[in-house]
């Protein structure tokens, strides 16, 4: 269940946008290890690389997310009540570790440094109740219309209850390049490389031919009666 929440959780940091198709290179430290991470995104498809094992699709339309499984050619299906089952574990799990789910807004820090190129001004502020730190370019081109796009696209089925973790596009005052959160006393590091703009093709979103789909066994119906032992 973790691929779930590690979806719902990248698609709050991700860029998205309604009317062009991007992929998005980040890389997130946690434990001391560095996870590269490749998002695309096409009208209302969001694809999630975070390992060569497994891919996330999700449909932020139907809510559906599917799990692929590559080293055995499988896939997953799962529907937007579980993965809102998987937000709600979540929300509930940070609220228990701040005490709180207070939001502050942006503060700067008068910190400035160039990231990837890009040169960022240092903001902190919490979000439910978790201590945030962000360094944003204030001249990344169109980035109000990206972060109004990931924040719409939070409202899909499914997907809502992570908007819990999400801040609202007009509280950034630029785009957010490094962000560093909190989470269970370790802090997540989510740096984007590079945003590309780019024609991506339906499949990118589609099951690839020859996986078949993984469905979890029916749990078996105890009888009503049991019959005595035999002799």
């Amino acid at each position: 269940m973790q691929s779930f929440m590690l979806a719902g959780l990248l698609l709050t940091l991700c860029v998205q946008s309604a009317s062009a198709d991007f992929v998005v290179k980040e890389t997130v430290q946690n434990l001391g290890r560095n996870q590269d991470v490749t998002i695309k995104l096409k009208d209302n498809h969001c694809r999630i690389d975070a390992n060569p094992e497994t891919t996330a699709l999700l449909d932020t339309q139907s809510g559906v997310t599917t799990i692929l499984l590559h080293q055995t050619k499988m896939f997953l299906n799962v529907k937007a009540e579980e993965l809102g089952a998987e937000g709600n574990a979540l929300k509930k799990l940070l609220s228990q570790q701040s005490g709180n789910e207070e939001t502050v807004d942006f503060q700067p820090t008068g910190k400035k440094e160039q990231i990837n190129g890009y040169d960022t001004d240092e903001f902190v502020g919490k979000i439910a109740g978790l201590p945030v730190r962000v360094q944003v370019a204030k001249d990344f081109p169109n980035y109000q219309a990206l972060l109004n796009a990931l924040y719409a696209a939070q409202n899909a089925p499914g997907l809502n209850l992570f908007r819990a973790l999400s801040i609202p596009p007009d509280k950034y005052p630029g785009m957010p390049i490094r962000t560093t959160i909190e989470v269970l006393g370790q802090p997540v590091v989510t740096t984007v490389d590079y945003v590309q703009q780019s024609t991506l093709s339906e499949s990118d979103f589609a099951v690839p031919e020859g996986y078949t789909e993984l469905k979890p066994s029916p749990s078996p119906v105890p009888s009503a009666t049991t019959s005595p032992s035999q002799p």
